[in-house]
């Protein structure tokens, strides 16, 4: 004999309520506990990682531009040296350390100046040693750089053998050209 009573054990929730068991979600409704907040982290954590992609990117790149700065300040001061540096004994050595380190229009536009300089150097017998104590970066455009440079040049020649220091100030133009800087200007300023 069955007893009828307000609650049955191993009833279901179709056998007698009509409406359902309401605390059960249907398959269809149930996600996986946490759902929106996985997302949220998981947009976090791409939008962190591309925060500091970003950023790593900016950095790098400062960098990159600092030692390029660096570079050509480096470089100027290096080619205006070798500009103000000769002697009449070894005049082709002074005009080859030039324009080996020059892009070829400055090189040919050099090679015409110090051709007109030899004769005078030669029969003077003059001799410098230049110094640059002292240079910074102009502009830096790219793939050109200027570079103010103070040059002193230590003269001596027939005219002057005891020697006088000429202090010049060069604008020292450089054009990058696989991945190095070459002299492509030099103006007194």
């Amino acid at each position: 004999m069955t007893r009828a009573t307000g609650t049955s054990e191993g009833a279901s929730a179709t056998d007698g309520d009509p409406g359902g068991d309401t605390t059960t979600a249907s398959p269809s409704r149930q996600g996986r506990p946490g759902g929106a907040t996985r997302w949220v982290a998981i947009l976090s954590i791409v939008l962190l990682l591309a925060t500091a992609g970003f950023f790593g990117f900016r950095w790098w790149q400062a960098e990159e531009t600092a030692a390029l700065r660096d570079d050509a300040v480096t470089k100027g001061r290096e080619y205006a040296v070798m500009l103000g540096t000769y002697d009449y004994r070894t005049f082709d050595d002074s005009l080859a350390a030039v324009t080996s380190n020059s892009t070829a229009e400055f090189a040919a536009k050099y090679e015409g100046v110090a051709g007109d300089l030899r004769g005078l150097v030669e029969n003077g017998q003059g001799t410098s040693v230049a110094r640059a104590d002292h240079a910074g970066l102009e502009r830096l455009d790219g793939e050109i750089a200027t570079v103010l440079v103070f040059l002193d040049q230590d003269v001596t020649n027939a005219v002057v053998p005891d020697g006088r220091t000429d202090a010049t100030r060069f604008l020292i133009t450089l054009k990058r050209v696989d991945d190095r800087w070459l002299l492509d200007g030099a103006d007194a300023a």
